[in-house]
């Protein structure tokens, strides 16, 4: 076991970890008594070319680290004076194995040139390994697309998980040597309960729970730790830092009589935490006195009694920006929010996840609602808002005759799929984008086509009954003869479930055939325009298209931020609804209805989806030249009044990370995604202006610059992956 330890000597950076090691030299005289010929360090790291002085270095297998590069002008240059200084100060003639500390690096443009160079080296035998460290799979996963490492280099502890039993076979599979680190968390797992920084205050009750394990069961804390990190048999090397040499060796005479602790491997996975924050010591100095960082802390906290923090997914702030998005909210008027603290934001995001195409707090809506909830929102007999209601959403879509009234898109999508069944025998449903959250939907994720083409990301299927998979099947929008194929291999598919256009410009032809196909099959026709509809039309999207389904779904924009949802549909298909349980209690509120016609009423008064769109499209247009003048390049996507926009660039995370960042320093909430509202336009010049610098900041990291330097905060997650 020894032969896998390596000595880690980042601690002997002052800035890095809490165990700061002032002696290493002590330790490093130890070195050839305990039998380690591991060694890994960095010429960043204080002086390391001194200190190392002590011993031989010829002697051992050196990892040696290759820092961040800031500016990357004369990327060549650079990295071959690198390279030789590494040589000259350490007084060595070869290495084992180079590490990229930077995991942004094969992401530049210039990385081929820089990947050549490294090459050259192995190919002299000056060094043996080529390989990357880094904090996160997400960002292994970008490097593995442009370059096959020998080694990686990855945390993984006790809280810090996140590198997997399963993702490491995978990686084994592509000969990929695992070395791990941070296996004490830079110390914090080993530190006595007494010492820890008030900073981790707000993972106390983790913390807590972890060190009252180890005292009701008498567990000592290295012990602990060794025990998991050793019994990952798949792992190449093990880096280890000391605090001082009394550490080391007692560390070291533990791994020497190591014997696995079967009482120890019940605790682990209940002690793995998923939070960027703690598990990435980068972050730890971050300024604790933000306005920020105080409400994120209480979202942590209310992890403990709610999954993910917040019920809905997409409002959790790690999909945004870590610490920096402001999580809780006091108020919000016209598209203006003000956090817990009182601080006031201008919103250019969500606003409600799309629900308040009228801006925050309506006048005019909120007068009818609170009218109603002063005489009752709800009671014994049947409000007559809801049948106004009805006739006024047929009016708008006269191919329809009924309705079905529920209060969010998954279960108002999951009520029309269940009157499709009722009209139809054949049960299976063929699916075009993205439905909520009901069995029925993620049973779709089973399938092995490329789901990203189709879905969301991150929507786990587990919890599925697997049986599921079988009745529903994925088709890529726009591909009508994928949908063809499709429909020709199942012929038992009775029913089609689509959104009319969301991120990709609709091929009108597309929609019009898929029309004929389904009448001529007599397959049920659902279109779900929860995101859609009421934004560039008055009803739904189809309207515009002149292409009319059997079924239609509407909800978030229709009642302003109160909940509402309904289900459209033809007589004919409706009336069999009647033949099956589908009630709710509060489908039959007065409150919802009520603000339901206010809210159209508005929209009709002031042509709300002619002044959002022209928004959208104003956005758009600002995006393109905005773009063009910084020589950036970006996809523009999504509807007019819900546009949204990548880079083109392996960095397209983290340059949404650094837009969201900097705008979030002029008090405005963005990121790639805008939902607009009528009140947009009034501010739209004051969203473009600061676009306009950050635009411009980014070009300067697409020539020279490393956007690492600059990203203040962890990087942001990718979908709807995980609840904790």
């Amino acid at each position: 076991m020894i032969n896998k330890i390596s000595l880690g000597l980042a601690q002997s950076k002052k800035s890095y970890g809490l165990n700061k090691n002032n002696k290493i030299q002590e330790v490093l005289k130890e070195l050839n008594n305990q039998d380690i010929t591991n060694l890994d360090t960095s010429l960043s790291y204080n002086g390391s070319d001194n200190y190392l002085k002590v011993i031989n270095l010829n002697e051992y297998n050196l990892s040696i680290k290759l820092p961040k590069i800031s500016n990357r002008k004369n990327l060549k240059k650079k990295i071959i004076h690198f390279l030789e200084e590494i040589f000259i100060k350490y007084n060595i003639k070869k290495f084992d194995t180079l590490l990229l500390h930077d995991p942004l690096l094969p992401l530049e443009k210039d990385w081929k040139i820089v990947e050549k160079i490294l090459i050259d080296y192995k190919l002299k035998k000056k060094i043996k390994n080529i390989g990357v460290s880094v904090y996160s799979k997400y960002e292994l996963e970008n490097i593995l697309k442009v370059f096959n490492p020998d080694v990686v280099q990855f945390p993984l502890n006790i809280f810090n998980q996140s590198f997997d039993e399963a993702y490491l076979k995978k990686l084994k599979k592509l000969k990929i040597k695992l070395h791990a680190r941070s296996i004490f968390l830079q110390g914090l797992l080993t530190l006595q309960k007494s010492r820890i920084p008030t900073f981790f205050d707000i993972w106390k009750d983790h913390l807590n729970r972890y060190h009252k394990i180890i005292k009701d069961n008498k567990f000592d804390l290295i012990d602990f730790n060794l025990n998991f990190i050793l019994n990952k048999k798949i792992l190449d090397k093990i880096v280890i830092g000391f605090s001082d040499c009394k550490q080391f060796l007692q560390v070291i005479k533990k791994i020497k009589r190591f014997k696995t602790n079967k009482r120890h491997m019940k605790f682990y996975k209940e002690l793995a935490i998923n939070d960027k924050l703690i598990n990435d010591p980068r972050f730890w100095p971050i300024n604790k006195d933000i306005v920020s960082f105080k409400t994120y802390k209480k979202w942590i906290n209310n992890k403990k009694f709610i999954n993910g923090g917040v019920g809905l997914l997409s409002k959790r702030p790690d999909l945004y920006l870590p610490v920096g998005w402001p999580t809780y909210y006091s108020k919000a008027k016209g598209c203006f929010v003000w956090d817990e603290l009182g601080k006031k934001y201008l919103d250019f995001s969500l606003m409600g996840v799309g629900t308040n195409i009228l801006g925050y707090a309506d006048k005019d809506v909120n007068k009818v609602s609170i009218n109603k909830i002063k005489s009752s929102n709800s009671s014994t007999l049947i409000s007559s808002d809801e049948a106004n209601l009805a006739k006024e959403l047929i009016s708008a879509h006269p191919w329809s005759n009924k309705t079905v009234f529920a209060r969010t898109g998954g279960e108002a999508n999951a009520v029309a799929l269940r009157i499709a069944r009722l009209s139809n025998k054949k049960k299976e449903v063929a699916v075009c984008g993205y439905h909520g959250w009901h069995d029925w939907y993620l049973a779709a994720n089973m399938k092995k086509d490329n789901l990203k083409e189709i879905h969301l990301e991150g929507l786990n299927p587990d919890g599925v009954p697997s049986v599921l998979g079988n009745y529903v099947h994925p088709f890529k929008f726009n591909d009508l003869q994928s949908f063809k194929n499709l429909i020709k291999k199942n012929t038992n598919i009775g029913i089609v479930f689509m959104e009319v256009e969301r991120n990709l410009k609709l091929n009108i032809n597309f929609l019009k055939e898929i029309r004929q196909i389904c009448t001529k099959k007599k397959v049920i026709l659902i279109f779900d325009e929860c995101s859609s509809g009421f934004r560039e039309v008055y009803g739904g999207l189809h309207m515009k298209y002149k292409v009319y389904p059997d079924l239609a779904v509407f909800g978030k924009s229709i009642a302003n931020g109160i909940p509402l949802t309904v289900v459209l549909g033809k007589k004919e298909v409706m009336d069999n609804a009647e033949n099956s349980f589908i009630s709710s209690t509060f489908w039959s509120d007065t409150l919802a209805p009520a603000a339901g016609l206010a809210t159209l009423n508005k929209m009709k008064k002031i042509e709300s989806w002619k002044k959002i769109t022209s928004t959208g499209r104003k956005i758009k247009k600002a995006w393109k030249l905005l773009s063009k003048k910084h020589d950036l390049k970006i996809v523009i996507k999504g509807i007019d009044p819900m546009p949204t926009f990548d880079f083109v660039s392996k960095k397209n995370l983290y340059y949404k990370n650094f837009v969201t960042q900097e705008f979030l320093k002029k008090g405005i909430l963005a990121s790639n995604t805008i939902y607009c509202c009528i009140y947009h336009t009034k501010y739209l010049k004051t969203y473009l202006k600061t676009l306009d610098k950050i635009f411009y900041k980014i070009s300067e990291f697409e020539k020279n610059l490393s956007i690492s330097d600059f990203l203040k905060f962890p990087i942001s997650s990718v979908g709807f992956d995980r609840l904790n």
